[in-house]
């Protein structure tokens, strides 16, 4: 009988606790065909679809959602050299300090590469971003310099972000916004370090911060009312400036639904998933304004609340697809990037006080570490496999 009722139990936690397998939405074959004949005609790799967008523009941003992902990393280290080649000598992210800008110069020129400063620029940004493949951006940057000639220009990595100060205040966590709001911190950021002085640059972030055109909504969800549209996002402040001169392409990523922002989604339905289902290449980047991409709608996510015709093209510029979901990576953690000397400092800064009594050690940070780049795992359980 206990045998019974534990197997019984244990169905009934797979039925309750586990996502089932989402479905993509059907598209028909008119739409399957002339979707796939403009991938046929149009289809451009990745890195160079991004250096076409530089002929014409002069900031061009790639957001990322979510984080941590490891081949969205590894197409930024491949862009680095090909970025030099098409003399584009600067690339802005948003994962790191700008008041550590002098520290990242340093490294990426020096003679030799020192992975402890890059521990240190990462961890004064975030204590808990010790994923190897972004600090490798520093890397591959100090690489592409060390190759370079005598009198040759060097490729910048620019910090755009600023330290915000947390504070504990009577139990709570205090964010000191010291700088005002960060968004618009780094759109003036972009604008000073790169478009002031008349250069172009690549712009590296999570895709909410990236959006140029679209105002990204800011909704309460309890009550089920629209707030307002945020024009403030980075790619926003800069759009406003020169809007004839910036472009936002989009890595292939999970959508949030309309209903919850925790449920995430194929985009636009899933037609981009099915569409790549027929190509052996995945990696592909491809315009999505004046485009059939272009038309693709999807009512359900949470980018359409405010938009009554909410399509592909009211979000972004461009596109690229580099891979399936069930095929997606999290980033290799670093061991090394909490240790005793900085362990304080890691408490003292980390932005979930209601948790700080579970971490009484440097390798429980690396466990969160751990847990936050298991990509698999969160796709899994959101049915995306």
């Amino acid at each position: 009988m206990r045998k019974l009722l534990c197997i019984s139990l244990s169905f009934l936690f797979v039925l309750g606790f586990t996502s089932q397998k989402k479905e993509m939405k059907e598209i028909s074959p008119e739409e399957k065909q002339e979707l796939g004949q403009y991938l046929k005609e149009h289809w451009k790799s990745p890195e160079d679809y991004v250096l076409e967008k530089f002929k014409d523009h002069d900031v061009v941003f790639i957001g990322e959602s979510p984080h941590r992902v490891k081949h969205n990393l590894e197409f930024i280290h491949n862009l680095i050299p090909r970025l030099y080649q098409a003399g584009v000598y600067n690339l802005g992210i948003e994962f790191g300090c700008h008041e550590y800008q002098d520290k990242v110069d340093k490294l990426i020129t020096a003679n030799e590469y020192d992975e402890d400063l890059a521990r240190l620029i990462m961890f004064k940004w975030y204590i808990i971003w010790g994923n190897k493949e972004y600090m490798d951006i520093y890397k591959k940057a100090w690489e592409l310099n060390k190759s370079l000639p005598e009198g040759a220009p060097k490729f910048r990595v620019v910090n755009l972000s600023y330290r915000i100060k947390r504070s504990p205040r009577i139990g709570l966590f205090l964010k000191i916004l010291l700088k005002g709001d960060p968004d618009v911190f780094m759109g003036k950021m972009i604008l000073k370090e790169f478009v002031d002085q008349g250069q172009k640059a690549l712009i590296f972030s999570g895709s909410h911060h990236a959006f140029t055109r679209y105002y990204q909504p800011i909704y309460n969800f309890e009550k089920s009312q629209l707030i307002k549209l945020n024009k403030n996002r980075m790619g926003n402040v800069v759009y406003h400036k020169i809007p004839n001169r910036v472009f936002n392409i989009l890595l292939h990523y999970p959508w949030a639904a309309k209903k919850d922002m925790e449920e995430e989604n194929y985009p636009v339905d899933g037609a981009i998933d099915t569409i790549m289902q027929e190509f052996e290449n995945k990696r592909v980047g491809f315009d999505v304004r004046g485009t059939p991409f272009g038309n693709l709608k999807d009512d359900d996510t949470y980018y359409a609340l405010g938009y009554p015709h909410f399509t592909l093209s009211t979000i972004c510029d461009g596109y690229i697809f580099l891979n399936h979901f069930k095929d997606y990576e999290g980033c290799t953690v670093d061991t090394r990037f909490i240790t005793e000397k900085n362990f304080e400092e890691a408490l003292d800064y980390f932005d979930e006080p209601e948790r700080r009594d579970e971490f009484k050690r440097p390798e429980d940070f690396i466990r969160l570490m751990n847990e936050r780049a298991d990509i698999k795992k969160r796709f899994k359980e959101q049915g995306l496999e």
